[in-house]
Parts: structure tokens; sequence; C-alpha cells
């Protein structure tokens, strides 16, 4: 694996409405928050907003597809702190910076650390993380 110290991944995203709506159905996330525009726009988020599994799924699948990119490897561990909303059609930013590597002998392979977030336009923070992934020659 080419990932090194400092490596840092970036993507943009925009949760559409209907996408919000069809998650939350998906898992069974029957918060209304979620799927009714009529009851979350009398919230303070003023509007629908994408569950916190909605943003943490998308965060975490994006972080196995870069650390993924150049040899195999598997997620061991994940934090994650919900500080804002996702709200539809405003731009986020998903991010994952490696901020450790070292040897691991069991399971074989080096363990990979990253900090990660989401924030929105203005540099509002909707999601901050961390993460250990191994990474490993072949599964």
């Amino acid at each position: 694996m080419n990932l090194t110290v400092g490596d840092r991944f970036e993507k943009r995203f925009t949760f559409a409405r209907d996408d919000i709506v069809d998650f939350a159905r998906l898992v069974e996330d029957w918060n209304p928050i979620h799927h009714d525009a009529e009851f979350a726009s009398a919230t303070r988020f003023g509007g629908l907003i994408a569950s916190g599994a909605h943003t943490v799924a998308y965060l975490m699948a994006f972080c196995a597809a870069e650390t993924t990119r150049s040899g195999p490897g598997v997620g061991l561990e994940f934090t994650f702190r919900l500080v804002g909303p996702a709200k539809p059609d405003e731009e986020l930013t998903f991010c994952w910076e490696v901020t450790g590597i070292e040897p691991s002998e069991r399971p074989l392979g080096r363990l990979v650390a990253l900090r990660g977030a989401v924030t929105a336009p203005g540099g509002r923070t909707v999601v901050e993380a961390s993460a250990t992934v191994l990474s490993v020659d072949r599964l």
C-alpha cells in the first residue's frame, strides 16, 4: 500500500432530498425529520436533514474506497461525533487524512490511523470522525 502519513482525501457530495427520504426508509429510520417535510420545517433545522447513519455511511464508504485504492484492506474501528445537520442540496465536503501508520503482526499488515470530517458550506462541521484500517498485501 502506498499510503503515507499526511495523505489527504477529499470529495464533495450533495444529498438530494429524495435520497435522504429513500435512505431513511431503507434503514427503517422513521424519525419524521428525515422524510416529513412539513414536520421538519417546524424544527430548529428548518427542513429535512439526512440521518446520521446516511452521512456516516457515505463517509465510511469514502474511507474504504480511498484506503483500498492501491491494495486490499478492511476497516477495524470507526468513531463518529455528529455535530450538525446535513441538509438536502448543500454541497458537503467529505475528508480523511492519514495520521499514523504502524506495522501489525496480528493481524499481519499495517494499521492506518485516519482523522475524518464532513463539513458544510462556510466550514460548518457536520461530522468529526476517526478510523483505523488494516492494510494488507492480500486478504
